[in-house]
């Protein structure tokens, strides 16, 4: 389940200068075994500030992911792997 809080958008003359999102990414998983599970966002994932206004990339600003994402794949590949825990957790806010 992904859930927006908050949706911005920047306007003027009618063009859309840019568009927010506020929300966060909730996971419920009953697996049986250790499955690794890959989340995907975009293949245009940019997360360092000093890149910003890179055309129609996905810009993540102050990200937290719960433990069990494997950080060192998403810094690598910006694909978030994980083995999920039993129940309902929050993915990524």
């Amino acid at each position: 389940m992904v859930t927006l809080s908050r949706i911005y958008n920047v306007v003027c003359a009618g063009n859309v200068l840019r568009a927010d999102v506020d929300g966060h990414i909730l996971m419920r998983a009953y697996l049986s075994g250790t499955p690794e599970c890959k989340f995907g966002l975009n293949d245009k994932l940019v997360i360092d500030k000093s890149e910003k206004g890179m055309g129609d990339a996905v810009e993540l600003d102050d990200c937290r992911f719960h433990q069990c994402v494997r950080l060192n794949e998403f810094d690598s590949t910006r694909t978030i792997s994980f083995v999920p825990p039993d129940g309902e957790f929050e993915l990524m806010r």
